[in-house]
């Protein structure tokens, strides 16, 4: 197995929730290390003040520091987008050392630093509160009990393509007829093992109608807790902060389901979010033209949703998102 290098950031914030009460391996699987090195950095804390106790250099002398790279590793968690000649820039004013933009590449490439595509999350984001929702998840649910729904929109431009071939020099054009598609609506329910049930409907979705859809379709599917899909995760929009709704998932059942929302700025917690990419590649994929088969667009869109989920792909984004082990 490869190691793969872990940010004194994370280390410290494992070692966080633990001093709190968490329990080592619990904050091992929402962060995704091993339970032993949470342990470690705990002991290395105590014993140290630090995380992680520094090690001797080995071979050529570096130019940076090892305090100057710790300070651009602080710099590159809080602006994670600067340039290479931005961060030697930044070096040269705070400690007056000239360096090279190839000395930077090279010291990031040591520290295992790669080039990746921003992932954009909000800055109202509390990742304490985040961790204490997943230990709390984790401690008292299997995934076979947790049921996550949401809606997306589709109208006819989610299934045209965003890149082309063409020569070096010539852009990848392809003509198109542009027109205002209907929008649909995709409300399902996703459990462990796919799609559970799904409803598609032309326009918005609004809370009497995620209530009707709940009362009449998902409920009847799911399972009194503590039974397989006793759980139901959402998001804390006002479409589903509904007493009502709550009242019913409660109520249904001789015992009742559990009504459970998500931390605030976390779809990433979400398994549905990925279901919803892969549908939309779906489309793009096989089915660019599924407004104008001559079947009604609900059935369509129905269709491809149970086509494009399926339970190996769904036990995948369980475990993407933490609630599996693979």
């Amino acid at each position: 197995m490869v190691n793969r290098r872990i940010s004194r950031d994370l280390k410290e914030r494992a070692v966080a929730l633990t001093t709190i009460g968490h329990h080592p391996v619990a904050v091992a699987d929402i962060l995704g290390v091993s339970g032993d090195s949470v342990k470690r950095w705990g002991r290395n804390l105590a014993a140290h003040g630090v995380v992680q106790r520094k090690s001797p250099l080995h071979g050529r002398k570096r130019i940076l520091s090892t305090r100057i790279l710790e300070d651009i590793q602080d710099l590159l968690r809080s602006s994670p987008a600067l340039y290479l000649d931005e961060i030697a820039r930044w070096v040269a004013i705070t400690y007056g050392q000239q360096v090279s933009v190839k000395t930077i590449h090279r010291s990031l490439k040591d520290l295992g630093y790669s080039v990746k595509r921003l992932r954009k999350t909000a800055a109202q984001r509390d990742e304490l509160t985040r961790a204490q929702w997943k230990a709390d998840i984790l401690s008292r649910f299997r995934a076979d009990q947790l049921v996550f729904a949401d809606e997306s929109s589709k109208d006819n431009r989610t299934s045209e393509r965003r890149y082309g071939r063409a020569p070096l020099g010539e852009r990848a054009s392809e003509v198109l007829s542009f027109r205002r598609g209907i929008r649909y609506s995709i409300l399902p329910a996703l459990s462990v093992d796919g799609i559970l049930t799904v409803r598609v409907v032309r326009g918005s979705v609004d809370g009497s109608a995620f209530y009707d859809w709940v009362i009449s379709e998902l409920l009847p599917k799911m399972n009194p807790y503590p039974g397989p899909n006793s759980v139901l995760i959402v998001d804390n929009c006002r479409t589903h902060k509904s007493n009502a709704v709550r009242d019913a998932v409660e109520a249904a059942g001789s015992e009742g389901c559990l009504y459970i929302f998500l931390p605030p700025y976390s779809p990433d917690w979400n398994p549905i979010e990925e279901a919803f990419s892969c549908l939309k590649y779906h489309l793009r994929r096989d089915q660019p033209d599924w407004e104008d088969t001559g079947r009604a667009p609900e059935i369509v869109l129905m269709e491809a949703c149970m086509t494009a989920v399926t339970p190996e792909k769904a036990r995948g984004w369980y475990a993407h998102s933490g609630y599996l082990t693979r």
